[in-house]
C-alpha cells in the first residue's frame, strides 16, 4: 500500500467489501494505511469531535456480549454523524467515510455484526491515534 492513496481510494477499497471483518488489520493500521490515510486527510477534524464519536463507541463496546445489546446505540451514531456534519462540526470526508465503513458494519448473522463492530472499533482507534500523531 501506498501513500498516494487518497481518501477517496479508500471509500472506494471499503465499498467493495462484503463485511467490515474481511478487512485485514494491516490495511487500516499500518502505516500508510487506511486509517493513517484517513488522519491525515481530516487533519482539520477537531479532536474534540473524534473523541467524542470514539467515547460513545468505546461505550458501545462496554456491552457488546451481543450484537443485540448494541444495535440501537450503533444505529443512532448515524443521524449523531449527520448533525454534526450538518453544523459543520465534522469535515464531510470524515462524515463519507464514516458511513461507509459503519455500512460495513450490518452485515451478516448477529455474530458476524458483532465480529464488524469489533473491527469497527480498532480501525477507529487507530484512526484517533493517527490524528493524535498528525495534530500534536
Amino acid at each position: 500500500m501506498s501513500n498516494s492513496m487518497s481518501i477517496e481510494d479508500v471509500k472506494r477499497d471499503i465499498n467493495t467489501l462484503e463485511k467490515l471483518s474481511d478487512l485485514n488489520v494491516k490495511k487500516y493500521a499500518d502505516t500508510g494505511g487506511y486509517a493513517d490515510i484517513i488522519a491525515q486527510a481530516n487533519k482539520n477534524l477537531k479532536t474534540t469531535q473524534l473523541r467524542k464519536f470514539f467515547g460513545a463507541i468505546r461505550n458501545m463496546e462496554k456491552n457488546a456480549s451481543s450484537w443485540e445489546n448494541i444495535e440501537a446505540d450503533f444505529y443512532l451514531l448515524k443521524p449523531q454523524l449527520a448533525n454534526a456534519r450538518g453544523r459543520d462540526l465534522i469535515p464531510k470526508g470524515f462524515y463519507d467515510i464514516m458511513m461507509s465503513i459503519m455500512d460495513k458494519v450490518d452485515r451478516g448473522d448477529d455474530k458476524e455484526k458483532l465480529e464488524n463492530f469489533r473491527v469497527f472499533v480498532s480501525f477507529l482507534e487507530s484512526i484517533v491515534a493517527y490524528h493524535k500523531f498528525y495534530t500534536s
